[in-house]
């Protein structure tokens, strides 16, 4: 794990982050898109994974405190090209594990 804050690691998704990106970070398995990447967009597949990457410390992180912080399989995911906004195991998305 990264010796990053918690504060840092978010400035860290929100510097590659974008208004307007064709890429979102999700769950595999479920779908959810947790904090601190929620509603979060990225312009590129490699922005996204940089992004997938820090949530997974953020949420390492969370659950050294509390260890009942749900645990998510982040990948990224280009949603204009699958059926919804949601992470698929096909060609759509790039599997980036989440930090345990």
């Amino acid at each position: 794990m990264t010796s990053r804050t918690l504060g840092q690691l978010r400035e860290g998704i929100e510097a590659v982050a974008s208004m307007d990106g064709d890429y979102v970070v999700g769950c595999a398995r479920t779908g959810a898109r947790p904090s601190p990447v929620a509603g979060r967009r990225f312009p590129s597949r490699h922005a996204a994974a940089v992004a997938a990457r820090l949530a997974g410390h953020y949420r390492a992180w969370l659950r050294r405190y509390d260890p009942e912080t749900a645990v998510y399989d982040l990948v990224v995911c280009d949603p204009s090209r699958a059926a919804s906004d949601r992470p698929s195991s096909d060609d759509h998305g790039v599997g980036v594990r989440g930090t345990r």
